[in-house]
């Protein structure tokens, strides 16, 4: 009789294969601490150089999440991409993974918004925006850094390629949607830059045909990302948020090329490096994808500072960002078991 494996596509295999290695390594006494199961999917996210190698850590990402209480380790679960497009054998992982974060017993209004930040880049259908509609108008009633937490994590929602534009949404959300944020937009404070962030997802989807183009949305939020000054815990998480949403240019390759090297501009050392942590995490997530290379090559766009940014230096430059005080045994502020505080200034080497 012929052996049953050999029938199974090599990414069942690996799947298979990261549930095992993370069911023994569960095992070991390192793992009972938040910080190592932190940095065990961190690594995890930024290795994934393909699709598929992201995809086949779905299932063990879905048994996490269903076993984890800490809130810092459930925020990095829901930072864990989800490749597109997805491999037909992966679609029921992904369902099994946004039915796991349905069922998450989110306690605090910071474990509801991770919640619904994982949820909404999940599960793109636009038949789940009258959800997070109410979600964005219940927003106001939260305190002002938890609602612009609760902001951030329903911005990044992005229409599927599929997905009509609102006149054709006979529910009305659809419209109401677009409308809250550009009432946002006007704003010159954080409700701006989150809003800009959101109409640049609908704009690159069609859905504002008389509003602003997408070249100039996204650099009207490159400019107000550049201009924020980052004071607390709460402001370098909701630009990570915002910035992980950020697809590369889909326009013209001179065009792209140009935004790329627009942004290592804010990788330089006279940028707070809790931002400098953000965009590198945005521009590895574009690496993953192969943007850069159809940019340029291995040694990025342009000379100067930008220069040879490679797969490993995009990978591991950001992972000493703002978690980088962990490393010496401190817990980050917010979260479960920490208060709202002040960033740490100093710029680790």
């Amino acid at each position: 009789m012929s052996d049953p494996s050999l029938f199974v596509s090599p990414l069942v295999r690996q799947a298979a294969w990261n549930l095992y290695q993370l069911e023994l390594i569960s095992g070991t006494p390192g793992w009972t601490h938040w910080y190592c199961r932190h940095e065990f999917w961190h690594v995890q996210r930024m290795m994934a150089r393909t699709p598929n190698k992201t995809a086949a850590w779905l299932p063990a990402l879905a048994f996490a999440v269903s076993c984890e209480k800490d809130a810092n380790v459930l925020a990095e679960f829901a930072r864990q991409p989800l490749p597109e497009p997805l491999p037909p054998e992966a679609l029921p992982w992904r369902d099994r993974l946004i039915q796991v974060w349905e069922q998450y017993p989110a306690d605090t209004n910071w474990e509801k918004t991770v919640r619904l930040g994982a949820l909404v880049q999940l599960d793109r259908r636009v038949e789940r925006l009258p959800e997070w509609l109410r979600e964005v108008r219940r927003a106001p009633d939260l305190r002002r850094y938890d609602r612009h937490l609760r902001l951030a994590a329903l911005a990044v929602w992005r229409p599927r390629p599929g997905d009509g534009p609102p006149h054709r949404d006979k529910t009305g959300a659809a419209e109401a949607w677009v409308r809250f944020w550009e009432k946002s937009c006007k704003s010159p404070d954080m409700d701006g830059l989150i809003a800009a962030a959101a109409l640049l997802h609908l704009a690159e989807a069609g859905w504002l045909p008389s509003g602003p183009s997408p070249e100039r949305l996204r650099e009207e939020f490159r400019q107000r990302v550049q201009q924020w000054p980052m004071s607390t815990w709460e402001d370098a998480e909701i630009l990570r948020m915002l910035l992980a949403s950020v697809p590369a240019d889909a326009s013209a390759p001179e065009r792209r090329q140009q935004d790329i090297r627009k942004w290592l501009e804010l990788t330089h050392r006279n940028v707070q490096w809790e931002k400098r942590a953000a965009v590198w995490d945005m521009l590895a997530a574009w690496q993953r994808e192969g943007v850069l290379e159809r940019c340029g090559g291995e040694s990025g766009p342009g000379p100067g500072p930008g220069a040879g940014v490679g797969v490993e230096r995009l990978c591991f430059a950001g992972h000493g960002g703002v978690h980088s005080r962990c490393g010496r045994g401190e817990r980050p502020p917010g979260g479960r078991a920490g208060g709202r505080g002040p960033l740490g200034s100093p710029q680790p080497e």
